[in-house]
């Protein structure tokens, strides 16, 4: 395995568990992870699927992965569709389109999942799923040209229609239909020209197939080639009954109702979108949807739309036959002033590698003021990059969709919302020389900053370092510093002298014990984060003291509410 291929899973396995939920005031509903490699791995391409592929794994990692673009059913109707098409007009989205009009073979769509297209926003994802992983989620996903209530008949009307001559299994005749091969490389036009009649001798004189048969027939072989067919994963979640769902948005910095918002209430299902329905609030904010179809297994977010920011409700919602719930959500005014952007806490990760030094940058922070930041000549959120970092890789993203990169930095264009808890993850490498310097630097202030070293590797100096001694993270060993943060647009340089070479050996070692690092990490920041519950009620004692008005007691109320949800779909409350 390459070195970037190494580094990139360190740093993807790592920040999944140091950031824990990604569901923020300023994001729509969240589904699967985005790969965080910003250039395409150089993958070869595997002649054949693996044996052992299911159906189901497919529709799970789908779900998991692909929905938030795709939509839960590939119909490209995803939370985070309308904006990739605003900035990829030419993303393919929908899944679901006539398979006469598809020239691209299934091989291809394994190429373009592994490799991605920056064209049209679509990432590689050879550094998120395994080879096997790319297949099934291919063959799921080509599945989903057929509605499901008619894919799931294929089996049996191939075998009515077609396996007298082609053999139950596909494999039988002149043209073995389920020849791998013939299987991956020819696309779906073609076998739809192929059925038509007159087409093909051998179908002369057989009745013509209905265009939806005929797709399911299509989309039925390479589940006839490489798995059978697992009825389960075709049948969609069903409403057993409706509810409906009202409510009020608020803006909370003028703290008067919000008109020209939209709002969306959708239904997740392992935080994947089975339904959704949007209406536009009235002049006064309010808003009502009717009829909801209630899927026992599914929770309801409402999303408030408003200046292209979109504002989730503090918590889900769980709706129940015949149910009437109403709730207020809130947006705020979009402003270019950075004012309120404040870090509560820095991590710096130093993994030495041979002649090399990794460095992840775990930064959380949170927006103080009354304002999203972000908007019409807002510079977003910036990251200072050191001199001669390379191989940038982001967790969550990559460059030139949500991130770009100017020079000596990173930006973050992602609106913030007022509320806590936002966090942005990258890791670089830079060349590890017999001594340098490195320069802590930050743009906005600082509470709390810490270095760990992993290994003990590196002897560092430098003024306004704490030793704060070793500390065994998951499976490592790091040496741990306080850093005494500096003013902001100002910084803190350190000294690095190696302790002694590192073998080359080493490289797959730390980097497979790695991972370990978050779980510690994530349970340490714990330890120092105070409990959401706790500020809660406190705050709640503020406010009915009189201490607090109401206008800010229901912006930190709301995101605090926000905090306690993450820490609880994160793994729990904090340890003792």
């Amino acid at each position: 395995m390459s070195w970037n291929r190494r580094a990139g899973l360190v740093l993807g396995l790592a920040m999944g568990l140091l950031t824990g939920c990604s569901l923020t005031l300023a994001a729509p509903p969240p589904a699967g992870e985005i790969p965080f490699r910003t250039q395409p791995w150089p993958t070869p391409t595997p002649s054949l699927p693996p044996a052992g592929l299911s159906l189901q794994t497919g529709r799970s990692l789908f779900q998991e992965h692909c929905a938030n673009c795709h939509g839960l059913r590939g119909q490209g109707d995803g939370p985070q569709a309308a904006a990739l098409r605003a900035r990829f007009p030419d993303a393919r989205l929908d899944l679901t389109g006539s398979l006469a009009e598809r020239t691209a073979s299934l091989r291809d769509w394994f190429q373009v999942v592994t490799q991605g297209r920056a064209d049209r926003g679509m990432p590689p994802w050879s550094n998120a799923l395994s080879e096997s992983e790319r297949w099934a989620v291919v063959l799921y996903a080509w599945s989903l040209a057929a509605p499901p209530e008619v894919l799931a008949e294929a089996g049996d009307r191939y075998r009515e229609a077609c396996a007298t001559c082609h053999g139950e299994d596909g494999r039988k005749g002149p043209v073995p239909l389920a020849d791998p091969e013939r299987v991956l490389g020819i696309a779906p036009a073609a076998w739809m020209e192929a059925l038509q009649p007159g087409r093909v001798p051998a179908h002369a004189g057989l009745p013509e197939l209905p265009t939806d048969l005929q797709q399911a027939l299509i989309a039925y072989l390479p589940q006839l080639a490489f798995f059978a067919v697992d009825g389960a994963a075709l049948q969609p979640p069903r409403p057993v009954a409706t509810a409906s769902v009202s409510g009020q948005v608020l803006n909370g910095t003028t703290e008067a109702p919000a008109s020209g918002v939209t709002v969306t209430l959708y239904a997740l299902i392992e935080a994947s979108p089975i339904f959704s329905q949007t209406v536009q609030a009235r002049a006064d904010g309010t808003f009502r949807f009717e009829t909801v179809p209630v899927y026992p297994e599914a929770a309801y977010l409402p999303v408030a739309e408003w200046q292209e920011v979109a504002y989730p409700a503090a918590h889900p919602l769980t709706l129940t036959a015949g149910q009437e719930v109403t709730l207020t959500l809130m947006v705020f005014d979009r402003a270019a002033d950075p004012g309120g952007i404040h870090i509560d806490q820095a991590h710096w990760i130093l993994q030495p590698l041979a002649d090399r030094l990794f460095v992840t940058e775990v930064w959380v922070y949170s927006n103080r003021g009354s304002t999203t930041y972000g908007g019409a000549g807002s510079p977003g959120m910036i990251f200072l990059l050191p001199p001669g970092a390379s191989n940038l890789q982001i967790s969550g993203g990559e460059l030139g969709v949500r991130y770009r990169q100017e020079e000596d930095r990173l930006i973050d264009t992602a609106p913030i919302p007022p509320g806590m808890g936002y966090q942005t993850a990258f890791g670089y490498e830079l060349p590890l020389a017999r001594a340098r310097t490195l320069s802590l630097r930050a743009v906005y202030p600082v509470d709390r900053w810490n270095l760990l070293i992993a290994g003990g590797a590196l002897q560092v100096s430098g003024l306004g370092l704490r030793d704060l001694g070793m500390r065994t993270l998951g499976n490592t060993t790091y040496h741990l510093y306080e850093v005494d943060p500096p003013a902001p647009g100002g910084a803190r340089v350190i000294t690095l002298q190696p302790r002694r070479p590192v073998p080359p050996w080493v490289v797959p070692l730390m980097l497979a014990l790695g991972a370990g690092v978050a779980i510690g990490l994530f349970r340490l920041w714990r330890r120092w984060e105070a409990d959401p519950i706790d500020e809660i009620a406190r705050l709640d004692e503020a406010y009915a003291a009189g201490e607090v008005d109401e206008g800010t007691y229901r912006r930190r109320r709301a995101a605090l509410m926000a905090r306690a949800i993450r820490r609880y779909q994160a793994g729990g409350p904090s340890p003792g």
